[in-house]
């Protein structure tokens, strides 16, 4: 395998740089700044070739033994560790063995990426000419080699990555799904049982797996919702379907939104067709919320559209919203999901509403409810 040989290439120059051992690498690569650390278990997968290496890691890697043989009084030679190189053997080993350098007879290769190239101009005017190097190298190579690592830069010198995600969004999904797998393992999603607000953000990820999946939900084609969600999972990012399901659901009028459904029910994801129906009512522009709430119901999808009315009841804004609809049915679905700790203040808004019928019907004991419901 291609990733075999970078791996080797690896292995000899960690011997030439006098063997430093997988904990010796693992230290250095928590040096100051240096932002690449790696479990030791991991990085003797990267160097066996068990697990196919990425270019941060390759060139965290290449790093850490030139560190290692410095200071071992056995320095390697600037050729030996220059970024360059090792960024062109990098992408020499992930392209496809198809690819035809040659550009006078090379004939169109389905490699997945957008028809067009990104315009690079950003990083033209900033000077970055190593990523514009990379970008150049990297022709017919799959986008997740060296998109993340473009990405990852740009976000540290503090620039957009607006561009760059939407041109990416154009590609195969399954060129997306791997390009949020990198993305993932360089900005991760935080985790939820922290509860420091500050520590619960993650601005890269922010600005480079949402945006991504964002511009995805608007731009793929429709039929391709299933086998983004399915890949997604099987790419072990399931964490990121809700994510493109909320990005459908705020984005699409009722009629893709039907399509969206048909289309994840044919797939058996139903369960998914109806929680990006949830997000319609609990994300989706308020007002825009009960045009598809109608066009569900004009269709006799009853289910579709109480997915959407409960969406609506988990926020009170959202939900006064609904109640003031004179449809009793509509009314009697968000009655039924208002969520059970909060029904105070539903009542509440719903007399400030002046809808105090649907007020009286909200019965709350003395001393308020539990935050658990009795069953």
């Amino acid at each position: 395998m291609v990733s075999d040989n970078l791996a080797k290439q690896l292995r000899d120059l960690r011997l030439r740089a006098g063997n430093p051992s997988y904990r010796d690498i693992e230290r250095l690569l928590k040096g100051t700044g240096r932002n690449r650390e790696m479990a030791r278990s991991t990085i003797q997968e990267k160097l066996t070739g068990k697990n196919p290496l990425k270019l941060h890691q390759t060139l965290a890697l290449v790093a850490a033994i030139a560190e290692y043989a410095q200071s071992n009084g056995t320095p390697l030679s600037p050729q030996e560790v220059d970024e360059k190189s090792w960024r062109a053997k990098f992408v020499a080993t992930s392209r496809p063995s198809s690819y035809n350098s040659n550009k006078e007879s090379r004939v169109p290769h389905t490699t997945g990426n957008p028809p067009e190239p990104w315009d690079a101009s950003p990083l033209r005017n900033a000077g970055m000419s190593d990523l514009l190097d990379l970008i150049s190298q990297s022709e017919g190579a799959p986008l997740s080699t060296w998109v993340p690592h473009v990405a990852a830069e740009m976000f540290t010198a503090q620039m957009s990555c607006e561009s760059l995600m939407k041109w990416t969004a154009q590609a195969s999904p399954h060129e997306i799904v791997q390009c949020t797998v990198a993305l993932e393992g360089m900005f991760p999603l935080p985790d939820p049982e922290n509860n420091d607000s500050w520590g619960n953000w993650s601005p890269g990820n922010n600005a480079t797996v949402e945006k991504l999946l964002r511009h995805t939900a608007r731009q793929r084609s429709l039929q391709n919702v299933p086998v983004l969600v399915v890949g997604l999972r099987r790419a072990s990012v399931g964490q990121y379907v809700d994510m493109l399901l909320t990005s459908l659901a705020q984005w699409h009028l009722s009629h893709a939104l039907q399509a969206i459904v048909a289309r994840l029910r044919a797939a058996a994801l139903s369960q998914d067709a109806l929680k990006m129906l949830g997000f319609v009512g609990s994300h989706r522009q308020p007002t825009r919320i009960l045009e598809v709430v109608s066009h569900f119901s004009n269709l006799g999808a009853m289910e579709e559209r109480d997915s959407i009315l409960k969406g609506m009841a988990s926020d009170v804004s959202r939900f006064i919203i609904g109640a003031k609809e004179s449809d009793p049915e509509l009314q009697d679905v968000l009655m039924s999901s208002i969520p059970w700790n909060k029904k105070p203040d539903y009542a509440k808004a719903l007399t400030r509403a002046g809808l105090h019928e649907l007020a009286s019907r909200i019965e709350v004991p003395l001393g308020g409810y539990s935050d658990e419901p009795p069953f």
